[in-house]
């Protein structure tokens, strides 16, 4: 398994952070390789399975992703876990903690590539870089996002 870690400051209170991390509808615009959910169950609290395609490497693979935990701390912060199954399944997740009119966010992710010694391999060699790559990136798109307000509110579900 890969695992990623990555803090940064975003210039929006904890509240309009949520708001977006919470609509499977949003993701698409600020997750690198991510396509339009092709299907939604659910409004983004826990329960909620999201199917889209994801573009790795240039190969388009089905992916669903599940709400677990949204969590209100009494501090102000929130936390956030996501699990996911496919080509990479693991998980994300995601404390954002106000911080000086803003919002200091750490984000996790972690993935596991399917194979024994080739996939490791594969993982190691190819992928791994470009994950990382594009989890950064994913999150600088969200935190300009936000902090340009160019969120749109939520699609209905189905």
């Amino acid at each position: 398994m890969a695992h990623l870690t990555q803090t940064l400051f975003i210039n929006v209170p904890v509240g309009e952070l949520d708001a977006v991390v919470k609509d499977p509808q949003q993701w698409a615009r600020f997750w690198v390789g991510m396509s339009e959910p092709e299907r939604v169950f659910g409004d983004g609290s826990p329960g909620t399975k999201v199917e889209f395609t994801m573009l790795v490497l240039g190969v388009r693979t089905h992916m669903i992703e599940r709400t677990i935990e949204e969590r209100h701390n009494e501090d102000g912060s929130t936390d956030w876990r996501w699990e996911f199954e496919g080509a990479t399944p693991g998980w994300l997740t995601c404390h954002h903690e106000p911080k000086e009119g803003g919002t200091e966010t750490t984000t996790e992710f972690e993935y596991s590539v399917p194979g024994s010694v080739v996939g490791k391999a594969a993982d190691r060699l190819l992928l791994e870089k470009r994950m990382r790559r594009d989890f950064e990136n994913s999150l600088e798109n969200l935190k300009l996002m936000v902090e340009l307000g160019v969120s749109t509110p939520a699609k209905a579900t189905t």
